[in-house]
């Protein structure tokens, strides 16, 4: 965040944490972080963006409780799967050579005497 904001500013990364360095008041004691601040003209309240400042303080006494997914994880297949998985030509029905036929490609399956259906 630093590096961009130097570049951003044509400054140097020290400079940049110099000017957003802050410390905050925390419930865990103060913590240092960069803080931006835009004042708003007295009207509302200053913007303030913080970077940091977050205690990592672990919770001993914290439950992990997961929750079942809304919607199960189903993954469809694509039609060409299901076209496979039909175990059968679409065309002339024999479950010996299985082919998956494409529509352009009729035409030429009619003028090479495969679209025929057996008697």
């Amino acid at each position: 965040m630093l590096k961009t904001l130097a570049s951003k500013h044509r400054s140097t990364v020290t400079k940049m944490a110099c000017t957003y360095k802050a410390t905050i008041d925390t419930p865990d004691g103060p913590r240092k972080c960069f803080e931006g601040v835009v004042e708003c003209g007295g009207v509302k309240k200053a913007l303030v963006a913080r970077f940091g400042g977050i205690p990592l303080k672990r919770q001993r006494t914290a439950v992990m409780a997961d929750r079942e997914p809304l919607k199960p994880n189903h993954i469809s297949t694509t039609e060409l799967v299901k076209r496979l998985l039909a175990d059968g030509c679409e065309i002339c029905g024999s479950t010996s050579r299985i082919e998956v036929h494409h529509t352009r490609k009729l035409a030429d399956l009619k003028q090479q005497g495969r679209a025929e259906r057996p008697v």
